[in-house]
């Protein structure tokens, strides 16, 4: 019986150890996961802005190129009249 007393302040004693640092890692693991929440959620907006640069990028190319091929266009005849010189 006396050894049975003897274990439980010991025992009480390294829960008391145990318990703060569990809860801590607890702590720092759900911190862990909301960093990574946090990080997929700045890629996925960063990757949105990407695509639409882009898309933004591809219409500036394809507006420049019709632009492109209607002074081409409109200065054909110019250009005729500079060879018939």
């Amino acid at each position: 019986m006396a050894t049975h007393q003897h274990q439980e302040p010991a025992a009480q004693a390294l829960v008391e150890v145990i318990a703060p640092s569990t809860r801590r890692s607890k702590r720092a693991s759900t911190g862990r996961v909301r960093d990574e929440q946090w990080e997929r959620r700045i890629e996925k907006d960063w990757q949105g802005h990407l695509e639409t640069l882009q898309q933004c990028v591809r219409e500036l190319l394809i507006k420049n190129q019709h632009i492109r091929m209607e002074l081409m266009e409109t200065d054909k005849p110019s250009q005729q009249w500079r060879q018939d010189a």
